[in-house]
């Protein structure tokens, strides 16, 4: 696995810019917490995979900022630089509260399963759903970005749509085995 000094150095070799860099911190920190109390719970997790997965999740960034492709180019990345594909697959899943083959196709995506399946995964997606910029929100505002999106595109409202449902799911689970609410 790769220590922090590693990520850092992977960032330095790609250029991520420092605002991404605090973004992915931001979302280490709240992905740790959840871990944490999921693990004082009596639930076995791989806290260096959701450290490490959260701190590279948008490695992709540094090529696009496409919603729709910086996951797909995180993952890209971090098997060309060697990750254990458990650290791959959590970047890979990371977006929104994940994509099935069906969705990714309609997006013009490889038709390919982006769902978080792990409990790391779903971690550090979720947590990544709760920090806005390098600040902590809450699922209340993640809601409210999804009515934002609606808004903005209504052409993606059967997204939105599955989104919610999905986000729900995984947050009533994390609230089940963390004991936190969010």
């Amino acid at each position: 696995m790769f220590t922090p000094k590693q990520v850092i150095e992977l960032w330095d070799k790609y250029g991520l810019n420092d605002e991404v860099r605090r973004h992915c911190i931001k979302v280490a920190e709240v992905a740790l917490k959840i871990a944490d109390s999921v693990e004082k719970n009596g639930v076995s997790i791989d806290k260096e995979a959701v450290l490490v997965g959260a701190l590279l999740h948008d490695i992709g960034r540094v090529i696009t900022h496409n919603p729709f492709l910086h996951f797909i180019k995180s993952a890209e990345i971090l098997r060309k630089e060697g990750f254990d594909e458990k650290i791959v697959r959590i970047a890979e899943r990371h977006f929104s509260a994940g994509l099935d083959e069906q969705d990714a196709e309609k997006l013009g995506l490889s038709p390919k399963n982006y769902m978080p399946e792990t409990l790391e995964e779903k971690i550090v997606s979720f947590a990544d759903n709760l920090v806005f910029g390098d600040k902590e929100g809450s699922f209340s505002d993640f809601m409210k970005r999804l009515d934002e999106i609606d808004r903005k595109n209504g052409k993606l409202k059967w997204l939105t749509e599955k989104t919610r449902v999905r986000a729900l799911k995984i947050k009533e689970e994390l609230e089940a085995l963390s004991g936190l609410r969010f």
